[in-house]
């Protein structure tokens, strides 16, 4: 039977290093299996007297074989603490000075960490590489007055929120701002959807082109489900809208029944080639947990997005999901982060009253369950701050269940 020992003469004979096929038909016993020489290997590997480099085990310490004492009686054993600390001493010592040796080449290697100020000035002190006339190109200078006008202007989307924004004069814009990006957020179960459905139906049915991807539900199934090309057939009648002029300018993303979609790469492509094909005006994005997976760098995408239905004149609604407790707030999946890279935010929330500024805007007393919509932010326009209580009808819209807040103008009729 070979032992450790032989193993050990057989790899001095090699000058210290020999393969496993090597070793296995030198010493005439199998690669693999119990008393293998794979299994001596690495026997001899714990204890410190090799290691493998590749496909080569090589000798690093003198390996000694533990032998009896001849004066010593059967009945007498070494006991186990001296024979590890025999063993494993040799494997300390190695693994100490090559952790010293590993952190002596990184300290060679390492930069001295850059001068915060250094890093601040840096781009003050770096030198203009470019020629002067590329640089100017890309620099810009606000327009003479008549091409720098522009009216704010409003697109309908024939719900309750065309009331919040406004315009300098404190009237009802009676719409959101014309290719602003907005997200709506809130609690599932808030009603985001069901709102986005309603703008849906009711801008096709007014012959502008809608781009809705959906990636919380089947557009269409073959089961009876009640999926939701059928919820928006459902509000289409219940509101009195022709149904093939919604099917003319209607367009779905289904990224519940074409999973490739939810690659960004073949969503973008495809997000593209129907907006710039279709001329899409209004895009509805439910929820925006289809764009990314790792909600780290799902603001990146957002902005991505929303930097492409800026330029291409698209107004476009983001549905999100509240990430947290706190209701009635920026917390929404992407971080405040994500409302940076939009134009707006509008709120679809419930939750129970207990601030002064909830009480007083919502009427409803300390503890009470409400269900609220308003505008957080808006870049581009003014809008109504205050909160506007909301409901599910049994009919499934979201519906105001107070007047809207007087504007100006009502004011003054």
């Amino acid at each position: 039977m070979v032992e450790e020992k032989s193993v050990v003469e057989f790899l001095k004979t090699r000058d210290g290093k020999a393969s496993l096929n090597e070793i296995a038909e030198g010493l005439g016993m199998s690669k693999y299996g119990p008393n293998s020489a794979y299994a001596l290997l690495q026997s001899l590997k714990g204890k410190g007297a090799i290691e493998r480099r590749g496909e080569q085990w090589t000798l690093i310490a003198e390996f000694a074989a533990p032998t009896p004492s001849p004066l010593q009686a059967p009945e007498v054993q070494t006991p186990p603490p001296a024979a590890a600390e025999v063993a494993t001493t040799p494997e300390v010592e190695k693994l100490m000075k090559t952790m010293a040796k590993t952190l002596a080449e990184a300290m060679k290697t390492a930069k001295k960490p850059t001068d915060e100020w250094k890093l601040a000035t840096k781009p003050m002190t770096t030198r203009i590489e470019r020629k002067e006339e590329k640089l100017s190109s890309i620099v810009s200078r606000p327009d003479e007055a008549p091409e720098a006008k522009k009216p704010l202007v409003e697109f309908p989307t024939g719900t309750f929120i065309d009331h919040f924004f406004m315009t300098p004069e404190g009237k009802s814009l009676n719409g959101i701002p014309i290719c602003g990006q907005f997200a709506i957020t809130g609690l599932p179960g808030a009603g985001k959807s069901i709102l986005v459905e309603e703008i849906a139906v009711r801008v096709a049915a007014s012959e502008r082109r809608v781009l809705y991807a959906t990636a919380e539900d089947t557009w269409k199934s073959p089961t009876p489900r009640f999926d939701l090309q059928s919820r928006l057939k459902q509000k289409a009648d219940i509101l009195g809208l022709d149904w093939n002029k919604i099917r003319e300018n209607m367009f779905v993303l289904d990224t519940v029944a074409y999973p490739e979609l939810r690659d960004w790469t073949t969503f973008a492509e495809t997000y593209r080639y129907v907006t710039e094909k279709e001329k899409i005006e209004l895009a509805i994005i439910d929820s925006v947990t289809v764009l990314e997976a790792y909600r780290g760098a799902l603001k990146y995408r957002v902005m991505e997005l929303a930097r492409y239905n800026q330029v291409h004149g698209i107004t476009a609604l983001y549905v999100n999901q509240r990430s947290r407790e706190n209701w009635d707030s920026y917390e929404m999946a992407g971080g405040i982060g994500l409302a940076h890279n939009l134009d707006g935010t509008i709120i679809v929330d419930y939750g129970r009253v207990y601030w002064h500024d909830q009480q007083v805007d919502l009427a409803a007393n300390r503890g009470e369950f409400v269900r609220i919509s308003r505008v957080l932010d808006c870049r581009m326009c003014n809008f109504e701050r205050r909160r506007t209580r909301v409901d599910i009808t049994p009919d499934g819209f979201l519906r105001a269940v107070e007047p809207m807040p007087e504007t100006e103008e009502t004011e003054q009729q």
